[in-house]
């Protein structure tokens, strides 16, 4: 029993206390492995006090450096949203500048009387057109929405749009040379065709059967009209061309002929004098001849006539 007592007390240490003020002195007896239990666990403590140390040094390190690129991220982005506001605004300028050029185009046409023909390929240049606009309102409408990093998908986007204007562009502008081509050709036709009067004056015989002048009896078929112009009014051409003949011819006296193309001749006669020769070219309105009554005439006038192919026509359907 004193045995196991003695060496129960070689298994504990005693720690006393001593205040310097008499009080009493105090006293913590613990087991003999307590200090080195303690002296682990304070070691541990260090060890991993160490390791959180260098784990957060990590994480902050990692921490910079994702702010670092995020901020590169966002000058990156802020420089795509800039590159698309304005790829927009251009594509979007270029748009309307297209249809405001065909809308010329188309009122140009209508103005000479071109009929507007939609072709095949005018119905995929416009369906290309659809999807070109579908293209831009789209990639608007992702930017608006989108909070990402990358854009690169908006920017391909409206590159595609851009591509698909640019074709638009080139085929507009084949269309807009072929259009002037005709509008040029339609210009001179109506240039050239018989559409005015030749002289402003009263129309005293019309197209076609009446009663002999000379005679008063019977009917003949009369190949033109009569203008009742005072001697020596200025008559003009009634289109563009050239002068076929100028003289005198029995039955029209003085008398014009102008070739104006299209199958298209115009005859001025009874003239009292000629303005133009042989081979002169003229326009619309201007001065070939003055008024007469020289050939067979009952009195001071213009006898116009028009020929289509030869074949005479009826001149008041073109004036």
């Amino acid at each position: 029993m004193k045995k196991a007592f003695i060496s129960s007390k070689k298994n504990h240490a005693t720690f006393l206390y001593i205040p310097e003020n008499q009080s009493s002195v105090k006293s913590l007896r613990m087991p003999i492995w307590g200090p080195k239990a303690l002296a682990g666990i304070l070691g541990a403590l260090i060890i991993y006090s160490s390791f959180s140390a260098v784990a957060l040094n990590n994480l902050k390190m990692q921490y910079e450096t994702s702010q670092g690129n995020i901020r590169a991220l966002t000058e990156v982005n802020n420089s795509q949203k800039v590159e698309i506001e304005n790829l927009n605004l251009n594509a979007q300028k270029i748009q309307e500048q297209l249809e405001e050029n065909i809308a010329a185009l188309e009122e140009v046409k209508a103005a000479v009387g071109l009929k507007k023909a939609v072709s095949d390929d005018t119905r995929d240049e416009k369906s290309s057109d659809s999807i070109s606009q579908i293209y831009i309102e789209n990639t608007i409408l992702s930017f608006d929405k989108k909070d990402d990093y990358d854009l690169s998908t908006e920017l391909s986007a409206l590159q595609t749009s851009l591509v698909s204007l640019s074709k638009k562009a080139m085929n507009q502008k084949t269309e807009i040379s072929e259009s002037v081509t005709s509008i040029k050709d339609r210009l001179d036709y109506l240039k050239a065709i018989p559409s005015i009067a030749p002289v402003a004056a009263k129309i005293t015989a019309s197209y076609g059967y009446r009663k002999n002048p000379f005679t008063s009896r019977g009917s003949e078929f009369h190949k033109g009209v009569d203008f009742a112009a005072a001697y020596g009014t200025k008559v003009v051409a009634t289109g563009d061309g050239v002068v076929l003949f100028t003289g005198y011819q029995a039955g029209y006296g003085k008398m014009v002929i102008i070739s104006h193309g299209y199958g298209f001749t115009t005859s001025y006669c009874h003239n009292s004098s000629l303005l133009v020769k042989k081979g002169d070219k003229v326009k619309k309105g201007q001065a070939i001849s003055k008024v007469g009554n020289t050939g067979r005439s009952t009195g001071t006038h213009l006898h116009y006539e028009v020929k289509i192919n030869g074949k005479n026509v009826n001149p008041a359907k073109y004036f």
